[in-house]
């Protein structure tokens, strides 16, 4: 009798990753409530779309109704939309769902400014292509972390790719080779909070997908100095930045999950300790019902809810899903429009201007994402 062939091992390691990405694969089926928080995501990003689409310029305008000479959205305007779309990705595989990471991702291109020194990285307005153009190192980090979870939905290195050419920017020009700290901006202001949460999630998220000691070194350096110096001993949390010690929740939250993740990946005790410390003085600081602006909250859920993913806090998950449900209820406008707080009040014009995509997309990141998690049991 004739044996069955043999498939090689890397045939079936193939198999199972076109699979996987395709939606062929069994997958477990989302609970009711993914299922109802993918809903809402995919109505947000439809009506952001809708509303702020520019068919002229074949992108998004940062607000409705914009008649500005510069009206594209910058990377600050429009990351929650790209995490929103990355994210529903992730939660539901379908070829339609990748397709659109895709076709965002290539417009996400149009960032990259090939002209900045030493190495290029990502410009505020799509076209930028000037060497001497103002660019902020926290915007690469946001970039491209959108880009790695584009890789996460698709499986495609073309975004893995345009990942860490956003980490490597910031290395190369952010970075403060003399006494450490990342730069806010090119014009090198102070040393900034979020360009450091950015860039230490983004570096360790590269290690953790690549395997490669070069990422864990970067995440480790950045890492130490934002347990020293970028430290607010008196808060228990990290600086807002290097001229105010305050805590922001947005810097917390990425920071917290860099080092839970490095807990989970390199079995570091401090990892753990730090991170399941910085948790319980980040819930205690922060509250439960935030109320800051959507589109630091939102960020901060993100990497919170990714936390719960590690340790099953239900906590964590009760935090974002208790906050989601009151965006779902207080923070539409008359429009239909995400452009209200999350406890139903108008935003103030520091936070975010009328009209603003951004407000829209981060209350719908948060949909997208708790449509990612599965509830606790």
């Amino acid at each position: 009798m004739a044996k069955p062939a043999l498939i090689p091992p890397a045939l079936v390691l193939v198999l199972t990753l076109v699979l996987t990405l395709s939606g062929s694969a069994a997958a477990t089926p989302l609970t009711a409530a993914q299922q109802r928080y993918l809903s809402l995501a995919r109505t947000g990003i439809a009506r952001a779309e809708h509303r702020w689409s520019d068919p002229r310029r074949g992108w998004y305008d940062a607000r409705l109704g914009d008649r500005e000479r510069y009206p594209l959205a910058t990377i600050w305007d429009i990351v929650p939309l790209f995490e929103s779309v990355d994210a529903v990705a992730i939660a539901e595989p379908t070829p339609a769902d990748r397709k659109a990471v895709a076709r965002f991702a290539k417009g996400a291109e149009r960032y990259l400014n090939r002209g900045l020194r030493p190495v290029p990285g990502y410009s505020p307005y799509p076209g930028d292509r000037s060497p001497g153009t103002q660019t902020w190192f926290d915007d690469n980090g946001w970039w491209g972390l959108a880009f790695l979870d584009a890789y996460r939905a698709t499986g495609t290195k073309r975004w893995l790719t345009d990942a860490k050419r956003a980490l490597a920017y910031i290395a190369a020009d952010g970075w403060d080779r003399e006494t450490g700290g990342i730069w806010w901006n090119t014009s090198h202001p102070y040393k900034a909070g979020e360009a450091l949460a950015s860039g230490t999630l983004l570096a360790t998220l590269l290690y953790q997908q690549t395997h490669s000691a070069t990422y864990l070194s970067t995440a480790r350096m950045f890492l130490g100095w934002a347990n020293t110096t970028g430290f607010s001993a008196s808060n228990g949390l990290y600086a807002g930045s290097s001229l105010n010690p305050t805590p922001i929740d947005y810097i917390e939250g990425p920071l917290i999950y860099a080092q839970a993740l490095l807990c989970r990946l390199t079995s570091e005790h401090g990892d753990c300790e730090r991170s399941s410390a910085l948790t319980a003085t980040a819930l205690d600081r922060f509250g439960y019902l935030l109320d800051f602006s959507p589109q630091y909250d939102a960020v901060y859920l993100q990497w919170m809810l990714a936390v719960y993913s590690l340790n099953d806090d239900p906590t964590l998950y009760g935090l974002a899903a208790d906050n989601a449900r009151d965006a779902q209820t207080r923070a539409l406008n008359g429009q239909g429009l995400y452009l209200l707080s999350w406890n139903g009040e108008t935003l103030p014009s520091q936070d975010a201007l009328p009209g603003e995509l951004q407000t829209q997309a981060a209350t719908t990141s948060l949909f997208a994402w708790l449509a990612v998690y599965r509830p606790p049991a």
